[in-house]
C-alpha cells in the first residue's frame, strides 16, 4: 500500500518539479519517477520519496543552482507537488505557504 502511495506522491512532485523548472529552462529533461530500494526509505510507515533536483557535476545545473531565483523555483515546485498530493488525500489539510518575510 505504501509503495503505491509513494509512487503517486513521487509522480505529483516530479510533475511539479519538471513544469516549474522547465518553464524558464526548456532544456531541462523530465527523467521520470524511478523505483529502487533506497535504504533511507525502507521501513517508512508513510509515503516517502527522494527527489533528485540537479546534478552539481553538470555545469548547466551548477550554474542554475548558483542563483537564488532557481533555488526558489525548486522550493516552490516541491511545495506545489506536495500540496497536490496532500489535496488528493481525504481529511488532511496542507499548511499554507509562509509569508516570505516570516522568520526574518
Amino acid at each position: 500500500e505504501k509503495i503505491e502511495e509513494s509512487r503517486e506522491f513521487a509522480a505529483d512532485v516530479q510533475q511539479s518539479l519538471h513544469s516549474g523548472l522547465s518553464a524558464k529552462n526548456p532544456g531541462i529533461r523530465n527523467r521520470g519517477v524511478k523505483k529502487a530500494p533506497f535504504i533511507v526509505l525502507i521501513g517508512a510507515n508513510m509515503p516517502s520519496i527522494l527527489a533528485e533536483i540537479s546534478f552539481v557535476s553538470n555545469p548547466g545545473d551548477e550554474h542554475r543552482l548558483e542563483t537564488s531565483e532557481y533555488r526558489q523555483r525548486i522550493a516552490d515546485s516541491l511545495y506545489h507537488g506536495i500540496a497536490k498530493y496532500v489535496d488528493g488525500l481525504s481529511g488532511v489539510k496542507m499548511a499554507s505557504k509562509l509569508d516570505k518575510t516570516a522568520g526574518q
